[in-house]
């Protein structure tokens, strides 16, 4: 008996250093290429280019920041970024959990045919709704301003989708013990369904700001003041324009920064998201 178990626990024991093994060289994979371009931020257009490419810089330099941030406004492009993420988040987690909270609890006449409206829209893609939302946004003057982007992005069925189904694994019970202790419709979803369904927000949330921060299709059309451009539009710009490799990479850089500190951030709840939790009795 103790043989066995001897043998169990080295397969065991081996089964593990070898799954360590493939992580650490997939989180090697992952992080190299950010690595390379964060050296390359401090490196001139001569070493960036040359024939035998080094890691670390012959000589760190910060003029490629400095170049970027005067030069290109970039503080102005993060504070628009800032802006209309915010706003957009914001915008779509009331709406997103009016909507599902109607259609998971209060269920009104034709719910049922709503919610199938709602996910016959994930079916259209995105690049199909460009021309019309510009017509749209063209009739009613607000092409430059950063409410059009800002409206056309609060509106996501997939965050409705989500909210709900979530929502559906809530015993209606518990939504009924608070009415009777006095509760309305916006206290139980403050207190009770918010508090519950933190995993879920903070996965819809980290979903819209990837989608919102990386879209430049969108803003591009509806904001083309240089004033009111974005982080993406910022470098897509850069790239079509004549700019140094160094800059090029610098802005790359910059914008992979806001992404990690979100994600760093979130990652708890993104974790805890992994299982929904209920209240069973």
């Amino acid at each position: 008996m103790a043989i066995i178990q001897d043998v169990e626990y080295k397969r065991k024991k081996w089964l593990k250093y070898f799954i360590y093994t493939i992580l650490s060289v997939g989180l090697i994979v992952q992080f190299l290429p950010l690595v390379w371009m964060f050296f390359g931020t401090f490196k001139t257009d001569q070493e960036l280019t040359a024939a035998v490419p080094t890691i670390l810089p012959n000589m760190w330099i910060l003029e490629n920041y400095k170049i970027l941030f005067e030069k290109f406004d970039l503080w102005g492009n993060f504070l628009n970024t800032a802006v209309i993420c915010i706003s957009i988040i914001i915008i779509q987690t009331i709406t997103s959990t009016l909507a599902a909270y109607s259609l998971s609890k209060v269920k009104p006449k034709c719910s049922g045919f709503l919610y199938m409206l709602i996910l016959g829209t994930q079916m259209f893609s995105t690049m199909a709704l460009l021309f019309p939302t510009y017509i749209l946004m063209v009739e009613w003057g607000m092409i430059g301003n950063k409410m059009s982007w800002i409206l056309t992005a609060s509106a996501w069925a997939y965050a409705i989708v989500l909210y709900k189904s979530f929502f559906d694994s809530i015993p209606k019970d518990l939504m009924e013990a608070a009415k009777i202790d006095g509760a309305g419709t916006l206290q139980i979803i403050l207190r009770i369904i918010f508090p519950l369904a933190k995993p879920v927000y903070a996965v819809c949330i980290l979903n819209t700001f990837i989608a919102v921060y990386n879209d430049f299709v969108f803003p591009m059309m509806l904001l083309p003041d240089s004033k009111n451009w974005t982080l993406m539009m910022r470098v897509f710009a850069l790239e079509k324009g004549d700019v140094s490799v160094a800059i090029l990479y610098t802005a790359l850089f910059v914008c992979c920064v806001p992404s990690i500190i979100v994600f760093l951030f979130s990652q708890k709840h993104i974790q805890e998201g992994i299982s929904t939790t209920g209240i069973k009795g």
